[in-house]
């Protein structure tokens, strides 16, 4: 009888093993391909990351990057102002929103609001990213996230 018991807790904490491991293994599989997806979009988010990581792409001979440094430079300046012009756009609508919305809050509402946009600004702006393209040399390294507006 005491064997019995035995082999049913051993029979547990296997299976319990085995759904642990899987649970890990899946949620590493699931932050892989969201990096991987996100990966290019990452090296593209300041002047300097474009600059380097269309560089690290394309690992051009020294005579193509000297031929395609200036057009590489002339889009990473467009890149620029129109994610400049896009966060701009977007804060002000944000702070709109909040106008618009908040006569209808109530205290404690308008208050989550405002803690759930302080978390997000401390997120965005003082983490430190990982994966993408290796750092480029010093210069821009913006974080390329944008604060929570209101």
């Amino acid at each position: 009888m005491n064997n019995v018991k035995t082999n049913k807790i051993k029979i547990i904490l296997v299976l319990t093993g085995t759904l642990i491991i899987g649970f890990a293994l899946g949620m590493l599989t699931s932050a892989q391909i969201r990096n991987a997806h996100l990966k290019k979009y990452r090296s593209f988010s300041s002047t300097d990351r474009f600059i380097y990581g269309t560089l690290h792409m394309i690992d051009p001979t020294p005579e193509q990057k000297e031929k395609i440094l200036p057009v590489i430079k002339k889009y990473a300046s467009e890149n620029n102002t129109l994610r400049e012009k896009y966060r701009g756009d977007f804060i002000a609508l944000m702070k709109d929103f909040r106008k618009e919305l908040d006569p209808y809050l109530t205290k404690a509402q308008k208050e989550r609001m405002d803690n759930i946009a302080r978390s997000h600004s401390k997120r965005s702006g003082g983490s430190k990213r990982h994966g993408g393209p290796p750092s480029p040399p010093p210069g821009d390294h913006g974080s390329g996230r944008m604060p929570c507006p209101w």
